[in-house]
């Protein structure tokens, strides 16, 4: 089942929030008082929380970005005139998402359940499709976020050990309690009372709440939904309601333990922690190139954000078999699938067009995040018009251009007519043989909006340097030569190392 989208609930009227901000505007001590304005006029997705004044929300969707999420619903209040147009602007700059973002109202307060169905119905999952929900005051890893995206058998839901959250456990007293039978959720309760959670802790070892971090399959969900009634104290269609609705009646949510921070912001205190914890969202990505699915786990296992995964690395790369594919997203990190039909000249004939966008969409059935093409036409110029095609027909937010634009012969007319087909992913050299060569090509993409992957020849001992030219993405072959030859058989491997992709981190 396909998770392309991050739904996330940023409709709530922060009472708590405001309630805090306004105890803090009377305490002259307290430093918090910068953020009193936000907390109070803000929605608190939007509290502006980061080091160059970026709100909570900023982080949630680059977390999900960076866990192979393509495309965002944002649950809005009716009231909310701030948070659609920045991430509208946003989406577009050299710093922005390049996502799909989709936009939902709750016009009146009923509660998760009721923004749920919301956003469900006004900006519609495809059929058989799964979502990933979210609060829009927590910002939890793009580890969990990739686990959660890539579960293999449907639904399931984020078991959070309370021990491992970083959030105080008085804290912890107002999440949704969780418990399990075998790998399977059995209950969940929301706000349940202090002997409850108690016994829990005592039979279990630990305490497992909900974070509200839940993969649902929308077609499912959606009656469970309507035939939700209110909760008889608290008076609103709750969520945890629903879910627990649809194990009593027999369907399966996965149980997936989580031993990772989420950043919780409720109340204005919890800012000075927020700020701290951001230290959770890695600084760059790695993607790793790998061609097998234990090449995958080994790049997973030493570190890497993303693999981009290829058949023959020795000729190329071409594109792996759908096998391989399947057998590699379940690993939980963000998959890139190369579409390449040979090797040689990127000059494809219309048969191996035909077959290359039969292998992208089988790419993406198979779970993978994006398609990574390119193509040439005689005049050695991108072929533009194949690549609008594709963008049409799958999307150019799903899309990333290959090194057949370092091949180019004019490199950066080949960049600009890109952005006017809307495709904003580039994996490069910048037109040189090494991307330390084409630098200044790079520079100019990326000063144009691009999202540039830079690769050939990038090292570890490189990446302050690229960073400070504005790169945050880097591509690495991170491989090691095996030999098993005979006498009649050129046995060479090259698996990826993991002490390369380690070094990385280093």
């Amino acid at each position: 089942m396909r998770c392309d989208r991050i739904l996330i609930l940023a409709a709530g009227r922060a009472s708590r929030m405001k309630r805090s901000a306004a105890d803090a505007s009377k305490d002259s001590n307290l430093s918090l008082q910068a953020f009193e304005h936000d907390a109070l006029n803000r929605p608190k997705p939007m509290i502006r929380i980061g080091p160059q004044g970026e709100p909570l929300l900023q982080f949630i969707l680059e977390q999900a970005l960076c866990a192979g999420f393509t495309e965002a619903t944002v649950v809005l209040h009716p009231d909310d005139a701030i948070t659609q147009p920045f991430v509208t602007d946003w989406n577009e700059t050299p710093t922005g998402l390049k996502m799909k973002v989709g936009w939902a109202r709750q016009d009146e307060p009923l509660g998760t359940a009721h923004a749920v169905q919301c956003a469900l119905e006004q900006d519609p999952v495809a059929a058989g499709h799964a979502f990933v929900l979210c609060n829009g005051d927590n910002v939890p890893t793009r580890q969990s976020l990739a686990k959660l995206r890539s579960e293999p058998n449907g639904q399931a839901v984020l078991a959070y050990d309370r021990e491992h959250l970083g959030l105080p456990r008085e804290k912890t007293k107002d999440f949704a309690i969780l418990e399990a039978r075998g790998n399977h959720l059995q209950s969940i309760v929301e706000k349940p009372p202090s002997d409850s959670v108690d016994r829990m802790q005592k039979n279990a070892g630990t305490v497992h709440v909900s974070m509200n971090l839940f993969r649902l399959n929308a077609g499912v969900l959606l009656p469970f939904l309507s035939e939700l009634r209110p909760h008889p104290t608290r008076g609103e269609l709750e969520l945890p309601t629903a879910v627990q609705h649809m194990v009593d009646s027999g369907l399966s949510i996965e149980w997936i333990d989580a031993k990772d921070e989420v950043l919780d912001l409720t109340r204005i205190a919890d800012v000075t922690g927020v700020q701290r914890g951001l230290k959770i969202l890695a600084p760059f990505e790695l993607e790793v190139c790998a061609s097998t699915p234990a090449d995958v786990r080994t790049a997973r296992d030493a570190g890497a954000h993303r693999v981009e995964l290829c058949a023959h690395w020795p000729c190329g790369g071409l594109t792996p078999p759908e096998t391989d594919i399947r057998s590699s997203v379940v690993a939980g990190v963000p998959v890139h699938v190369l579409i390449r039909p040979r090797a040689g000249h990127f000059c494809f004939n219309e048969a191996e067009k035909a077959w290359m966008t039969d292998q992208i969409a089988a790419s993406f059935e198979a779970g993978a995040v994006r398609a990574v093409v390119g193509g040439l036409d005689r005049q050695s110029r991108l072929d533009i018009e194949q690549l609008e095609a594709w963008a049409m027909r799958f999307g150019g937010h799903r899309l990333v251009v290959h090194r057949a634009l370092d091949a180019s012969a004019d490199w950066r007319s080949d960049v600009d007519a890109l952005q006017r087909i809307g495709i904003h992913r580039l994996l490069s050299s910048g037109g040189a043989e090494t991307a330390v060569q084409g630098k200044e090509n790079i520079k100019h993409a990326l000063h144009l909006g691009f999202d540039v992957t830079v690769g050939s020849g990038v090292r570890p001992d490189q990446l302050a340097d690229w960073q400070r030219a504005g790169a945050h993405s880097f591509h690495a072959s991170c491989r090691r030569e095996v030999n098993r030859s005979t006498a009649y058989f050129d046995g060479r491997d090259f698996p990826v190392n993991a002490e390369e992709v380690a070094a990385w981190f280093r």
